[in-house]
């Protein structure tokens, strides 16, 4: 059953966490929801949730209405059907691992067959062995799997994924993003992420929905945001972008010209119909597989990033060439 969001609002006060928003959450999909802090993506998954009462709109799945504020209809979180998997896993500290998961299978009062099912989400995350530790006894990975099963054991009709792998280390974050991808697909479910990390968002994504102060800028496959940004926000945002001066009166113009850093050449493309500009390199950074190089090009205000297999050093004048089809042009919103 697809997720249907259309017009949905929040205020606080005097403050717009979110402004009149539709959205279309595919079933059995993995949808995330990506932005910098402040950005409205919490405050959007909280009223799915039913966490938080928005101002306006309608929340659906199928031909379930969750929400309607001009109906005055609004379903409890627990009458939704959801799993949810914070950010800080919150779990029970006084409960077992078994009792972690069977709470959730309580409040929804699923209890037929409990222990058969809570120990079948267990098995499903490899703790099935651990179901009598308590929570300080599991490490930070251990924690995010019991709370994962919380979610999974009430076969929800969507997961929903509050920055959960935010206070993991880096190591053990990586580790958990493709294990968590495994277990949402292994049993088809359907997930809504939020996260401001872009590579959760790009290694995890079908969908990538791209949102600064309340709006959404953009939604798109990951390759599709990534190619062809509609915003200059979401170009910045997602990977390394370079800017181009554009053509007149740099003040004035309405559009932003902008191309990735793995687009420049340092050689001419057969074929292809480049543009060529004098560049000065300011400095080399090995990055183990590649270094980046820094590039100050005459005539552009903003320093310019380039992958090179060699260490150039900082000082050289070279040739660099842009393959014009690698150009992506695009209204400005506001200040870049």
């Amino acid at each position: 059953m697809d997720l249907h969001i259309q017009g949905l609002t929040k205020t606080f006060g005097q403050t717009t966490a979110l402004h009149p928003t539709d959205l279309t959450v595919r079933s059995g999909t993995f949808t995330t929801l990506l932005g910098p802090s402040g950005c409205g993506k919490t405050t959007l998954l909280r009223m799915i949730a039913g966490l938080e009462t928005p101002d306006k709109g309608t929340i659906s799945i199928g031909s379930d209405t969750l929400y309607d504020a001009g109906r005055k209809r609004d379903t409890p979180a627990h009458k939704r059907g959801f799993g949810m998997v914070f950010q800080d896993f919150a779990l029970w500290p006084h409960m077992t691992v078994f009792e972690n998961v069977a709470f959730g299978l309580r409040t929804a009062r699923q209890t037929r067959d409990l222990r058969e099912t809570v120990m079948k989400a267990l098995d499903k995350v490899q703790l099935a062995p651990m179901a009598e530790r308590h929570p300080h006894q599991l490490s930070g990975g251990q924690q995010q799997r019991v709370a994962f099963a919380r979610a999974v054991a009430v076969q929800p009709r969507l997961v929903l994924f509050d920055e959960p792998l935010s206070a993991l280390d880096a190591s053990l974050r990586e580790e958990m993003r493709v294990e968590m991808l495994s277990l949402v697909r292994d049993l088809g479910l359907t997930a809504l992420y939020v996260t401001h990390d872009q590579t959760e968002a790009m290694s995890m994504s079908d969908e990538i929905v791209v949102m600064q102060t309340g709006r959404v800028l953009q939604t798109g496959t990951p390759e599709e945001i990534y190619s062809r940004p509609a915003d200059p926000f979401v170009a910045r945002f997602i990977g390394r972008s370079n800017w181009l001066r554009p053509s007149g009166d740099s003040e004035r113009s309405e559009e932003a010209i902008m191309f990735r850093p793995e687009h420049l050449r340092w050689e001419p493309m057969n074929g292809s119909k480049c543009q060529a500009f004098e560049v000065e390199v300011l400095q080399s950074s090995y990055m183990g597989d590649r270094y980046e190089v820094h590039l100050q090009a005459n005539g552009q205000q903003e320093r310019w990033t380039a992958y090179s297999a060699n260490r150039i050093p900082p000082g050289n004048r070279m040739i660099v060439y842009l393959p014009e089809s690698q150009i992506r042009s695009m209204k400005l919103q506001g200040q870049l």
